[in-house]
């Protein structure tokens, strides 16, 4: 019978990585087939959760700072301690048998009162050699925990352990995962004076809201810069490099805004990174046009497929400029260009998840989208972008293999 309900207590703990599912689990485990009561205790650095459930009732929860001293004692020395509650104390008080010290919550103490007469068994949790919290179960009287009640309590509290333990990681992980997309996630482009900006983002399938590909605007009305790229590789490790990329591209335009200067400092950043990975990109500088009427763009590339100009006849150009990927050596000259967009002429960036999509190769892919833009010649940007994203994802099929970015700049 133990070892039957051990088995089934651990398939129903380990059914969730959820931490507050897992430890509703866990009580519902201990009560009422081992315990009338049981309370769960978990140390998240200087703060204690307690979560509590009474047979026939609904799980509770409350929070301290810090664990009372009973509990510390089991965390400390990774014991179990097991405490005979009278049916009456002087004057009411919990604390004179002892029951405060483990289960310092008043509403939960007077569910363990309730069942006074009682025996209350507190035994530690440990997961990879670490206690992080404790399991305390009570009965009614006549019931008690013998020797062998207390070596099945460990058994089980070995059991709900580890899977909140796991539960922890996979929260603690999450959140880690949350924040790091928070921070890479494309910004929202600026409204600025003498430009129409679009742009569209979207990861390869499976990895969420995060990626290799990225771009960026930023700067005022009378100068103001842009940026697109592709990091080597995929995953998380990819997304990191991609917020380093990003941020240096960044800082570097507010030293020397010239692309020569700014895709230099991102190549140095790369070539001394152990990681690795390399990253193609475009760059651009951007000012008004002589005259006023247009935009002036100077243009570098690290490796990164050309930029492509579209006029409002529809004609549909790449715009000549090179350069090697940045990080592959260490020292780099990038040559720019310059380009004036006249009102109503629009350059459009890409990553290679564009071209590359399904099955295609990508002088097909590039023939396809310089189709399709010629197409859009006189449609507003926003259009334009959605259509290439469109595009890509009907070109794709089942599976996105790539991610996609593409940035739309029209000069008003």
């Amino acid at each position: 019978m133990r070892a039957a309900y051990l088995v089934e207590a651990g398939r129903q703990v380990s059914g969730s990585l959820n931490l507050a599912h897992t430890i509703r689990r866990s009580l519902t485990a201990c009560v009422p087939e081992f315990a009338d009561w049981a309370q769960l205790m978990i140390v998240n650095r200087s703060e204690a959760t307690f979560t509590s459930l009474l047979d026939g009732g609904v799980p509770t929860t409350t929070r301290r700072p810090a664990p009372p001293a009973a509990q510390s004692r089991l965390l400390l020395t990774g014991r179990p301690e097991v405490l005979h509650v009278a049916l009456i104390t002087p004057a009411g008080d919990s604390a004179a048998d002892g029951l405060s010290a483990l289960v310092p919550d008043e509403g939960m103490r007077a569910e363990v009162s309730a069942l006074r007469p009682a025996d209350v068994l507190g035994v530690p949790l440990t997961a990879r050699g670490a206690t992080f919290g404790t399991l305390t179960l009570a009965r009614r009287a006549g019931t008690g925990f013998d020797a062998a009640d207390v070596e099945l309590a460990e058994e089980l509290a070995v059991r709900i352990a580890l899977a909140v333990d796991a539960a922890r990681r996979y929260t603690e992980r999450s959140h880690v995962a949350s924040v790091l997309q928070s921070s890479l996630r494309p910004p929202e482009l600026p409204k600025l004076r003498g430009v129409d900006l679009a742009a569209r983002y979207r990861p390869a399938a499976g990895d969420a809201e995060i990626g290799g590909d990225f771009y960026d605007v930023w700067g005022g009305d009378e100068a103001w810069s842009f940026t697109l790229g592709d990091v080597s590789g995929k995953g998380v490790e990819a997304a990191v490099v991609t917020g380093q990329a990003r941020h240096t591209v960044r800082g570097a335009s507010a030293v020397d805004r010239s692309p020569a200067a700014v895709l230099g400092a991102l190549n140095a950043m790369l070539a001394g990174n152990t990681s690795g990975r390399y990253v193609t990109a475009v760059y651009g500088r951007v000012t008004p046009a002589p005259g006023g009427a247009g935009l002036r763009v100077e243009l570098g590339s690290a490796g990164h497929p050309p930029p492509l100009l579209i006029r409002p006849d529809g004609t549909v150009s790449p715009v000549a400029v090179r350069g090697l990927a940045a990080g592959l050596i260490e020292d780099v000259r990038y040559e720019p260009v310059t380009v004036d967009l006249a009102p109503g002429e629009t350059l459009v960036l890409y990553t290679d998840g564009v071209t590359e999509a399904g099955e295609r190769s990508v002088r097909e892919g590039t023939r396809r989208l310089i189709a399709l833009l010629a197409s859009y010649a006189e449609a507003g940007v926003e259009a334009l972008v959605e259509a290439v994203e469109i595009a890509v994802v009907e070109g794709a099929g089942a599976v996105q293999r790539d991610d996609l970015a593409v940035l739309a700049l029209r000069a008003s």
